[in-house]
């Protein structure tokens, strides 16, 4: 009994791993954060929150052939971040915010059936962030 115990403990345990690991993301999220508040669609995301450390992953789609860029809006009160984007396998600067920032820009225009990965990271402990990412179609 206790041998069988033993086994359906180890499959639970390889089950739960292989379910609950990150396979597939090219990056993962690590951080500690209070009072934060997230969203993230296909087209949109928004993080805001009181105090945050670490890394936080944003990702968005591009689900057809259409021209795309995205508009980004962030504040900062307290602290240092780095935000970038990744599109083609690189993982580019998007911009720098430090205490008392703000910013309030676009990117470049993207093309093709894509993911685009937005990593924000903190250097130290940071507070009273906002930041909010909208994918939209090119005119031409």
């Amino acid at each position: 009994m206790k041998k069988f115990a033993s086994m359906i403990l180890a499959v639970v345990t390889l089950v739960l791993c292989f379910t609950l690991s990150a396979c597939g993301n090219k990056y993962v999220s690590h951080y500690s954060a209070t009072l934060m508040v997230r969203t993230n669609t296909s087209k949109k995301a928004s993080v805001s929150f009181d105090t945050f450390s670490g890394t936080y992953v944003i990702k968005l789609e591009n689900n057809g052939a259409d021209e795309v860029f995205i508009t980004y809006e962030a504040t900062l009160r307290e602290g240092n971040i780095k935000v970038y984007y990744d599109f083609n396998d690189e993982k580019l600067n998007l911009f720098d915010m430090e205490t008392d920032g703000s910013v309030d820009s676009k990117t470049e225009t993207f093309t093709g059936n894509k993911t685009i990965y937005i990593i924000i990271e903190s250097d130290g402990e940071c507070s009273d962030g906002s930041f909010s990412f909208v994918l939209e179609k090119s005119e031409k």
